[in-house]
């Protein structure tokens, strides 16, 4: 079985696409796959999200507020179950990332009812100190794992070895290449089960490191 751990920045557009790389990995896979996503957030984040300007620390702050925020909306909706969870940072990457939308407590709402949450146990769950616990647990696993960027994997073979690979460019292709490495699955199978034509062509091997 793989366990993958895939950290995102959760309003980032590289990390949605590495999310819907590693959810079509476990539909074309035969064995099991189980994988967490788990948002992460640092000053390389606020920095990136701030580049083009030359933000006051006033603006940095804010912008890690915003981060944090979405992060606990999606941790109150993760506490609901894990697919509905991962369904609201979907939906919530969908409406910051491609319809630019800004991110408020309104947005928050509205993707928590899409995702038919109980809104009462949401909202309360969003400020609770469960979720903000969660949030220093996902901060905690990220710097024992050495996470240094979003969209970063951690991929373990259960039954292989108890040493996870450390990908830090989470195309399909290099999804498939750590497969086919592992002996899970050919690369050539996958690829070929695969309907969507990749964004580009990638020639490389995959950024791996034995952790």
């Amino acid at each position: 079985m793989l366990e993958v751990y895939l950290f995102v920045n959760p309003l980032g557009a590289r990390c949605m696409r590495s999310e819907q790389n590693i959810m079509k990995l476990a539909d074309h896979l035969n064995s099991k796959v189980s994988f967490q996503f788990v948002p992460l957030l640092n000053q390389q984040i606020v920095e990136r999200a701030l580049a083009s300007s030359h933000p006051t620390l006033t603006q940095r702050n804010a912008c890690f507020k915003t981060y944090y925020q979405a992060i606990l909306a999606y941790k109150a909706a993760l506490f609901q179950g894990k697919r509905k969870g991962r369904q609201f940072l979907l939906n919530m990457q969908d409406a910051v990332v491609s319809e630019h939308q800004s991110l408020s407590q309104d947005l928050t709402l509205d993707l928590a009812k899409q995702c038919h949450l109980d809104m009462d146990m949401f909202q309360e769950d969003c400020s609770s100190d469960l979720a903000k616990q969660a949030f220093q647990t996902d901060q905690k696993l990220a710097a024992e794992m050495k996470i240094e960027q979003p969209s970063s994997a951690v991929i373990f073979n259960c039954d292989v070895s108890q040493y996870g690979l450390l990908l830090n460019d989470v195309t399909y292709e290099a999804l498939c290449d750590v497969c086919e490495n592992q002996g899970v699955a050919t690369k050539a199978s996958l690829m070929r089960e695969s309907t969507d034509q990749p964004a580009m062509a990638v020639n490389h091997r995959p950024h791996l490191r034995v952790l």
